[in-house]
């Protein structure tokens, strides 16, 4: 299954499994499906959606014949099918799909099946793609508390789980319940590495709630120690208003970032150089993650690369453009997040300044 990335698989692997499955006579005997399974996981691995969006719609009867509609690599297949549609921004038609797949590996092959928890997580990506926040929240509310409960509440599952809420706790400003999670998250801290990181997180969250300046040192410090918290460093800096050092570091953390990571590094980087006047890069990184299409129209990412445009719009001197462009994003960011959400004042403000 593709949530837990690897790295992408050599072009020629994928061309040695096309060619040997293009020579079968049979596709369907039990070892060309398994051929026919590694170049699904593959095609997943290398992110090419389309392909392996296709290959599983074929594969799926197939192994539904041959293996049974509960064998685990049946499930897996459909697992794998709604995380392609959800990967290209097609949350609405993955959703039910990963619903009934979860249900059906926990119920044939049990909760505590790394399978089954790999669903749920596939599931609760889907609920955020969708921009339905809370559903996401209930299926990793869930997910976490089955795993504190059977595998412990330091076992990794259980923080990969907790890590998740934090981040959908932080897209909807509910900070008081991001810090007992952190605080539980720092209880359970085994090292000076995980210490840091979650010393690091609690920064980034004093700047999104209103004092990034302070922020700014003892962070600049944790990156001197590790190098994993650039993008930490780079949020505060752009909330701090140091937009240029942001991009800066965002540059370099996209070299080598991938998959969903890298359109939302990108994202944020079109907005450090619209913040910095950098124009030309801004509308074109906010252009080349629109055009991935990861994100139904009317999600907060999209909503936020639109209003980079305008933004860069309004200073090359369309106003108007801008001025109408801006009115949408504020409607979409109240329909998803309401009138008082930070991200719908944040472009209400943007607004005004036009």
């Amino acid at each position: 299954m593709g949530l837990f990335r690897t790295k992408p698989e050599p072009a020629d692997e994928v061309a040695a499994l096309q060619s040997a499955l293009a020579k079968a006579r049979n596709p369907n005997s039990v070892p060309n499906l398994r051929r026919r399974l590694l170049l699904g996981q593959s095609l997943v691995k290398n992110e090419d959606w389309p392909a392996a969006e296709r290959h599983y719609a074929d594969l799926v009867p197939a192994l539904t014949d041959v293996f049974g509609p509960r064998e685990p690599n049946t499930l897996a297949a459909w697992a794998n099918l709604a995380w392609c549609q959800t990967s290209q921004g097609r949350p609405a038609e993955a959703i039910p799909l990963l619903e009934r797949t979860a249900e059906l590996f926990e119920e044939t092959w049990g909760a505590r099946q790394p399978a089954t928890f790999k669903t749920q997580l596939f599931l609760a990506e889907a609920y955020a793609v969708a921009a339905q926040y809370e559903d996401a929240l209930a299926v990793l509310d869930a997910h976490v508390g089955y795993c504190a409960a059977e595998l412990g509440p330091a076992h990794l599952r259980t923080k990969a789980g907790r890590r998740r809420k934090i981040a959908l706790l932080r897209a909807l400003n509910r900070y008081e319940a991001v810090e007992q999670l952190l605080s539980d998250e720092d209880a359970l801290c085994e090292t000076d590495e995980q210490r840091d990181a979650i010393r690091g997180l609690r920064l980034v969250v004093q700047a999104e709630t209103g004092d990034p300046e302070a922020a700014i040192a003892p962070l600049r410090e944790l990156y001197g120690k590790r190098q994993a918290l650039a993008e930490s460093l780079a949020t505060v800096l752009l909330k701090a208003g140091q937009a240029a050092e942001a991009a800066d570091l965002l540059r370099e953390l996209l070299v080598e970032a991938r998959g969903r990571g890298a359109l939302l590094l990108r994202g944020t980087l079109a907005q450090a150089c619209v913040e910095s006047g950098n124009l030309d890069e801004a509308e074109h990184s906010a252009r080349t993650v629109l055009a991935a299409g990861a994100w139904p129209a009317g999600h907060p990412v999209v909503l936020g690369l639109r209003a980079t445009l305008a933004r860069a719009a309004a200073q090359r001197g369309d106003r108007m453009g801008a001025v109408a462009e801006l009115e949408a994003v504020v409607s979409g960011f109240k329909a998803v997040f309401g009138d008082a959400h930070p991200r719908t004042v944040q472009a209400t403000g943007w607004l005004k300044e036009c």
